[in-house]
């Protein structure tokens, strides 16, 4: 049986991608020091979680996967930020397989005011089709303070707050682990060093990660434009019954993280200012979860909300959009052709 099993568990968009391609990058040498990344690539082990997540069987992956943990007699590391909002029974049917085994969470959480940003383009990835200025009233108009929230995926609040509620997410794992073994790890501020969040997942995991090796690109993020052109896409195929995930791989790999992450740099990003709520919001969570009382690693400081500078969509002209639209269509068209 492993000596020690590591969940790292989100929550999403707050170094996640970073972080699994870090441990993949890294998974020969941290093997040889007995820490097993299990899987041959990271979507092995997004498939195994779906399938412990699933309410119904059968879970093959997820069996191979935990069983390979049981036989390696180190450390073992399962990345996946699905695994933060999880309820039980699920969450029990992750931790079945490590009865005995020390198992410890690591929850990763970036400002508020920056993950509204983020997580709107991430659910546009993802084929929804909210508008930005509907995205952002959900969340708003439904932020939790103490409670446990929402979760309706059906809603632009449910989505973000299921993912988000952070205090929520502690506690949860918290209940199932103990606190002593749940760390949370802060996302630095902007102008931080490149460095930070791997030393500071070092500190939280105790892996003998090399923080001098290059880690490849994770996940590449769209501008302005591209998101909005994407949004409408998604709208329109939901209309003539085609809502995602079909053209998933066509909609996600080929058009959004190949052909249009391409323009990212010559288009405006979504920019947001820190209203209010948003300041509000982030002091009860932050009071919350220090008395709760687990680790953590970094400063909940860096939680308190900047703002994120940029542009809004009424701010994207109409040739930057058209740009955008050709460039997903001929990356559409050319996919089909080759």
């Amino acid at each position: 049986m492993a000596r020690r099993v590591v969940l790292h568990v989100g929550t999403m968009k707050s170094g996640t991608s970073f972080l699994q391609a870090l441990l993949f990058a890294q998974q020969e040498l941290l093997e040889a020091r007995d820490v097993l990344v299990p899987g041959t690539g990271w979507n092995d082990q997004v498939t195994a979680v779906q399938q412990a997540l699933s309410r119904k069987g059968p879970r093959p992956v997820w069996k191979s996967m935990s069983q390979q943990i049981a036989n390696h007699r180190g450390d073992a590391v399962i990345s996946m930020e699905f695994l933060g909002p999880a309820l039980d029974p699920a969450a029990e049917r992750v931790l079945e397989p490590f009865e005995g085994t020390e198992v410890q969470v690591v929850v990763t959480a970036r400002d508020l005011n920056r993950t509204l940003v983020s997580m709107w383009q991430e659910t546009i990835q993802n084929g929804r089709s909210w508008t930005w200025e509907d995205y952002y009233a959900g969340a708003r108009d439904a932020a939790p303070g103490t409670d446990r929230g929402h979760a309706d995926r059906k809603t632009a609040a449910g989505t973000f707050w299921r993912q988000q509620h952070l205090l929520r997410i502690v506690a949860d794992w918290a209940a199932r682990v103990g606190k002593d073994n749940v760390t949370l790890v802060t996302l630095p501020h902007p102008g931080a060093p490149s460095s930070a969040l791997t030393e500071r997942f070092i500190d939280a995991t105790g892996f003998p990660i090399d923080p001098t090796l290059p880690v490849p690109r994770a996940n590449e993020s769209l501008g302005l434009a591209s998101a909005m052109v994407l949004r409408e896409l998604n709208e329109a195929l939901d209309a003539r019954g085609l809502a995602f995930p079909i053209g998933q791989r066509l909609r996600k790999q080929v058009v959004a993280k190949t052909a249009l992450a391409a323009l990212a740099k010559s288009e405006p990003r979504l920019g947001l200012e820190v209203a209010d709520w948003v300041r509000t919001q982030t002091d009860q969570t932050v009071a919350a979860v220090r008395d709760l009382g687990i680790r953590v690693v970094g400063d909940l400081a860096d939680l308190d909300p900047v703002d994120v500078p940029g542009a809004t969509p009424a701010d994207v002209d109409a040739e930057t959009r058209l740009r955008a639209a050709t460039t997903a269509l001929t990356a559409a068209v050319a996919d089909r052709l080759t």
